[in-house]
């Protein structure tokens, strides 16, 4: 039986990854005033964090229309018998709604959506273990189970250089009540299961980038490691050294989709790690 995977742009995996593993991955909307791009494929991530830093005008996002979702799923239709559809966690976006009502608008082929709890890599963590699991054979049904049971080892942690960008995105509750505690403190935040935790506040970045290395490593069961970063390539690469010192395995150092930097601001790094 054939098996398709799909997610959004906001799974942050690289073009290589994506080309080898077959994913089809639909654009969420990123919008500047009356422009609107289709993120990845109409502005490029250089070009939309030099209008980020510039901040003449903020942007925002937007989910996929279930018209997109459907004319995407139609088309894989044509080879595939099932459709994993795999996305942000519906508790951040509306992307995961939205490739429900394409769903439930066809009836060929069979799509399954599933929603990841995650952003970024966290998503692309389970993205790219789908799509291996697909080519492997695995039935869709023994994908679900396993992506049941990797969900809750994915875990990732950031910290933003502005906390205002997450204020203003209104994606986490509990940011409204704690932005003016904030605005002179580094937060250390952990996205788990479709929630987000604020497990530290820091006063300076480099102690934030220190404690983030320090927070990971404390786990030795590690499966997989990425590292994000929002136009801040001198901060995830001295995250990466610091990771590097304490484990030998290879850690992709990845730039934020603009969907994800609009949310978290310029200067933002994180790492997305799978526990075995």
């Amino acid at each position: 039986m054939r098996v398709r995977i799909v997610t959004d742009s906001t799974a942050d995996l690289p073009p290589g990854w994506i080309a080898e593993e077959g994913i089809t991955v639909v654009p969420v909307y990123v919008r500047f005033g009356e422009e609107v791009y289709r993120d990845d494929l109409e502005i490029s991530r250089e070009v939309f964090y030099r209008r980020l830093r510039a901040g003449r005008i903020l942007p925002q996002t937007a989910a996929p229309s279930p018209g997109d979702f459907e004319v995407v799923y139609r088309q894989l239709g044509e080879e595939a018998e099932v459709i994993l559809s795999i996305h942000v966690a519906s508790a951040f976006s509306a992307v995961c709604h939205a490739a429900r009502l394409a769903a439930q608008a066809i009836t060929r082929p069979r799509v399954y959506v599933f929603d990841s709890g995650q952003v970024s890599m966290g998503l692309g963590w389970q993205v790219r273990y789908a799509a291996r699991w697909a080519r492997e054979g695995s039935s869709p049904e023994e994908i679900l189970r396993h992506l049941q049971a990797l969900r809750p080892r994915v875990r990732l942690l950031a910290t933003v250089e502005d906390v205002n960008y997450l204020h203003r995105s209104g994606r986490i509750d509990w940011i409204r009540a704690f932005a003016a505690a904030l605005l002179h403190l580094k937060p250390l935040i952990e996205v788990h299961e479709g929630r987000a935790t604020l497990l530290e506040r820091v006063r300076t970045w480099h102690r934030a980038v220190e404690r983030l290395s320090e927070i990971a490593a404390q786990r030795t069961d590690l499966e997989a490691l990425a590292i994000l970063h929002a136009d801040a390539r001198d901060a995830a690469q001295d995250l990466a050294r610091r990771l590097q010192e304490r484990r030998a395995m290879e850690i992709p150092i990845l730039q934020a989709c603009p969907a994800i930097g609009a949310h978290v601001g310029p200067g933002a790094v994180g790492i997305a790690r799978v526990e075995r």
